[in-house]
């Protein structure tokens, strides 16, 4: 089983280190500790906010982001936190505001990028002192442009790859605690199906014998750039505890915390298989380790998605 861990990235990391005063240009070497997809290594990590309602799909590149957080915000919708380490797609979007969850994920990272479009008064001063290059239109050569087929505000479009080589800070990924083996571990219970349910919101998926087909509120997804369909390899149904934050957005609406910091109850999907496992994060600087029985979970080479379901009634699943 191959393990994804921080030698050869940390090795990388020593080699570049001193361009990261200045425009950083990082050659990606190996695979990344986000996806197991090759090429990451060595690479930043950035964190694009992406709108999750009907008028803002198809998205736009999605498809080549690492990582996947889905969470809740006002109004029981969700909004996608899409990871990217392994490449940098031109275009990515439609970008959105930022919430106070966005930076607890954010912290197992070093000096990661953070692009969103605004966020509540209250929180922006938060997101400055944060650990993290923003992104945010106007700030540190973030290239944004609108997508005139769409109406604002679901049409703000992000350059990243010529974001990302302009920016200055950027720290090389780091081991966040994931491990990638394209051979499924022994044990699991057949599944074809799955659906994360919020009180607006809802991520399903059919197994196709190569990875879980995504449908976004019942709709299937295409990457509105390849014409493809937007496959996992990996999906973790992740049980955590949410609650109100003291934020909220303009029309009064409470945004929720979403804890990812702690420990709970994770069902992981791969290869068509169910896993009942566990979840820990004892801090907010280390990662996440994801185990079934005691023993590290591999999941599989390529894009994983993460479905932050809050342990109580506001969150349901199921799995057949």
């Amino acid at each position: 089983m191959r393990k994804i861990r921080t030698l050869l990235a940390s090795a990388i990391a020593l080699t570049l280190s001193a361009t990261f005063g200045a425009s950083a240009s990082f050659a990606g070497n190996g695979p990344s500790p986000l996806s197991g997809i090759e090429g990451g290594g060595g690479n930043p990590v950035v964190m694009v906010k992406i709108d999750n309602v009907g008028r803002a799909r198809p998205h736009f590149n999605t498809s080549k982001a690492d990582m996947i957080f889905v969470e809740q915000v006002e109004g029981g919708l969700t909004r996608i936190a899409a990871i990217y380490n392994s490449s940098f797609p031109t275009k990515v979007g439609p970008v959105r505001s930022a919430r106070i969850s966005d930076l607890e994920i954010l912290e197992q990272f070093d000096s990661p990028g953070f692009a969103y479009s605004g966020a509540n008064k209250k929180l922006l001063p938060v997101i400055a002192k944060s650990p993290l290059v923003r992104f945010g239109p106007g700030l540190n050569g973030a290239t944004y442009s609108r997508n005139s087929s769409r109406k604002s505000p679901h049409n703000l479009m992000l350059n990243l790859s010529k974001t990302v080589s302009k920016a200055k800070g950027l720290g090389a990924v780091k081991d966040i605690g994931l491990i990638f083996s394209q051979t499924a571990p022994e044990g699991g219970k057949a599944a074809k199906n799955f659906k994360a349910k919020w009180p607006a919101s809802s991520v399903s998926g059919k197994w196709t014998g190569n990875g879980w087909a995504i449908s976004l509120d019942n709709k299937a997804q295409k990457d509105a750039v390849t014409g493809k369909a937007i496959t996992a390899q990996t999906v973790v149904i992740q049980f955590v505890t949410q609650t109100t934050s003291g934020y909220g957005d303009k029309f009064g609406g409470k945004t929720p915390l979403v804890k990812t910091v702690g420990a709970g109850k994770a069902i992981i999907l791969r290869d068509g298989k169910r896993y009942d496992g566990e979840w820990s994060r004892p801090a907010a600087n280390s990662g996440t380790t994801y185990t079934l029985n005691g023993a590290q979970m591999p999941f599989d080479v390529g894009q994983v998605w993460v479905l932050l379901v809050p342990n109580n009634k506001k969150g349901t699943y199921t799995v057949s």
